[in-house]
């Protein structure tokens, strides 16, 4: 996603910025820089979670980084890389028709190792190794232990 050429990512894509989803990945990075102890003399709990509140229930989970180039072949993000590619490629083509403007043109988050608990039903949850969580999804941030009963 972040490898590719600029001039490969479609004029809509490249001219926007999406103010929560940029809060939502300084924040999530922020936090895990403290959990990993890369901010000198400060610290928080490692088992301390991020939680993203949305319209249907919490989210937990870690900021997915994708792999670098010199790391292992990781199946999920090179699905994730192909899907994306033909998702611009597409809309490249609608831009050549002649489209404007995209609907629904919010940004996302890839988020691993996540928990989904619904508001409808807090005794069930969903375990995912990873998800595409959409900003406008997003009604609040914040971060701590989550007590699961």
């Amino acid at each position: 996603m972040d490898k590719k050429p600029v001039n490969e990512i479609p004029v809509l894509l490249q001219e926007r910025v999406d103010l929560k989803a940029l809060t939502a990945s300084v924040f999530v990075n922020s936090i895990e820089g403290l959990k990993n102890g890369k901010i000198k003399d400060v610290s928080i709990d490692p088992n301390t979670e991020i939680l993203f509140f949305t319209h249907f229930g919490v989210v937990s989970g870690s900021l997915y980084n994708p792999p670098e180039e010199n790391d292992e072949f990781d199946p999920v993000y090179s699905l994730h890389e192909v899907i994306l590619k033909a998702r611009d490629s597409l809309l490249s083509s609608y831009i050549e028709d002649g489209v404007k403007r995209m609907v629904n043109d919010k940004s996302f988050l890839l988020l691993k190792d996540v928990t989904i608990k619904s508001y409808a039903n807090n005794d069930n949850s969903y375990k995912l190794a990873y998800f595409v969580l959409y900003s406008d999804a997003i009604l609040g941030l914040s971060f701590g232990s989550r007590k699961m009963e």
